[in-house]
């Protein structure tokens, strides 16, 4: 009940801001109510498409 409630607040947050979420990450917060997966693995899979954009671009950071 935790995780769902998260999740609508998440989600309700997105929206009083104006910030669209797409269906892939919406999709993986729901997966994330269920149980199915952790906060790690939707961290992982939004990295991976974030990467997988032609604009993202990676910066270089200097210690």
């Amino acid at each position: 009940m935790r995780r769902q409630q998260d999740v609508q607040d998440a989600l309700a947050s997105a929206a009083r801001e104006g910030q669209p979420i797409p269906a892939e990450a919406a999709a993986d917060m729901e997966a994330y109510a269920r149980g199915e997966i952790t906060t790690d693995e939707i961290r992982r899979r939004a990295m991976a498409r974030l990467q997988a954009d032609p604009r993202y671009k990676k910066t270089n950071r200097a210690a």
